[in-house]
């Protein structure tokens, strides 16, 4: 994982950096000067790498208790969302672009109330306890543990309809949304209809193991990014050997291609919450086999903007939710998008509350398209006196799942300007 911050001043300015792509960073896989020196000397390489394993093991546990404890515990965000749908699913709409040439972004007329808890279960018996009442059951070497607890997220819509409009009144509704369910599946509760909202951003049960890289979900300070993919075709079953908090960090467990693949970026401040949700999928004619392409390009379907209050409904009269559109200035740090075919692949949505997200329309999935660059999603906000932008970096090709890192910048809101960036999109330096 990864993450960057930046302070108020020069002298608050801090970095903190967590890169799975470079083997040799010392944070994540050990430093060769901190090992006793009968160890260089005696222990192979493979007991090395255990104690480079057990350090990993310990960070993906201290990103499960980050974002357990920021977004979790003790927890119930009451939300109005706004989902956008693209004209690219649009049934006799597909082709319709905007002013630029890219897909057309639909708003409703109407935002959606849904109230998102999480609930947090044991995994077991712990030797020794841990906080909470959960296990630390999973060794890591040296007679120490971590946590197999997990954690299960719950989405239920309160209102009924998503808002229609003049491109959307024209495509049916869709079930795997979880928008247009059957009555079944709703339960009327003081005279409003709630459903169980059924896309899913992140795994069913979300484990200390699934805080790595290839999995694509990663926590730092009050941002946070999780990930849930559908394979494109069957998948080997796993068995029981590959069961338990570890079983997604195989090879291959988590590589492309994909028929669907989910992402949301979240940042909190305080009592309130801003989350990006993105929603790619191939299209209809590749998803029944029309097409015969191996590595199908995915598209963004739907974009589902999530502002959030624990314990309340947000307010039209709150300006982190509700002031001016965009970010001050466009993005506070802009990303390297890459070549310009591949930055003709970027959409820029200005949010009312001094917010902007910066996501791509397409996804390849083709090892060597852009030559094998990754992609970035961007989340810039200003609730209050801190101004904050979560950069969510994916790999490309096969590994379009994996992120590369996650950058938290934060700035004094009325500072933000002075502490800009200057030298153009780059990668926060390690």
């Amino acid at each position: 994982g990864g993450a960057g911050g930046r302070g108020e001043g020069e002298d608050d300015y801090e970095i903190e950096y967590y890169d799975y792509s470079n083997p040799e960073y010392e944070t994540d896989q050990g430093s060769f000067d901190e090992l006793p020196a009968r160890l260089t000397a005696d222990k192979t390489e493979e007991e090395i790498e255990a104690m480079r394993e057990q350090r990993r093991m310990r960070n993906d546990e201290f990103q499960f208790e980050t974002y357990y404890g920021t977004f979790v515990k003790d927890a119930e965000w009451r939300g109005e969302w706004t989902v956008y749908e693209t004209s690219t699913f649009i049934p006799g709409c597909e082709g319709v672009k905007d002013e630029n040439g890219l897909p057309k972004l639909v708003k409703p007329k109407r935002e959606i109330k849904a109230v998102c808890t999480s609930e947090r279960r044991g995994g077991g018996e712990a030797p020794g306890g841990a906080e909470d009442g959960g296990s630390r059951d999973v060794p890591v070497g040296d007679g120490n543990f971590i946590t197999s607890d997990v954690i299960v997220h719950s989405e239920v819509v309160v209102t009924n309809e998503a808002a229609d409009s003049s491109l959307l009144s024209r495509r049916e509704k869709d079930a795997d949304s979880g928008f247009g369910s059957s009555p079944s599946s709703r339960a009327e509760q003081g005279g409003s209809t709630r459903e169980v909202n059924k896309r899913k951003y992140w795994p069913e049960e979300l484990r200390t193991g699934d805080f790595r890289g290839p999995q694509g979900n990663m926590c730092v300070g009050n941002a946070y990014t999780l990930c849930w993919s559908e394979a494109l075709g069957p998948r080997p079953s796993a068995g029981e050997e590959d069961a338990g908090p570890l079983a997604m960090l195989k090879p291959g467990a988590n590589s492309g291609p994909f028929s669907k693949l989910n992402m949301e970026v979240g940042i909190r401040y305080g009592e309130v919450r801003l989350r990006c949700k993105l929603d790619y999928r191939i299209k209809n004619k590749e998803a029944s086999g029309l097409f015969k392409s191996k590595t199908p390009r995915l598209f963004l379907k739907a974009v589902t903007i999530c502002r959030e209050r624990l314990g309340q409904w947000p307010t039209k009269k709150e300006k982190a939710f509700y002031g001016p559109s965009g970010a001050t200035g466009g993005l506070f740090d802009p990303p390297p998008v890459g070549s310009p075919k591949q930055a003709g692949s970027y959409m820029q949505l200005d949010l009312e509350g001094y917010a902007t997200a910066l996501f791509p329309h397409a996804l390849d999935q083709d090892p060597k398209a852009h030559d094998g660059n990754g992609w970035c999603v961007s989340l810039d906000w200003t609730p209050g006196k801190m101004r904050y932008q979560a950069d969510r970096k994916f790999l490309g090709g096969k590994n379009v799942k994996g992120l590369k890192t996650l950058e938290l910048s934060e700035v004094a809101s009325e500072q933000a300007e002075q502490y800009r960036p200057k030298g153009g999109p780059e990668d926060m330096r390690q």
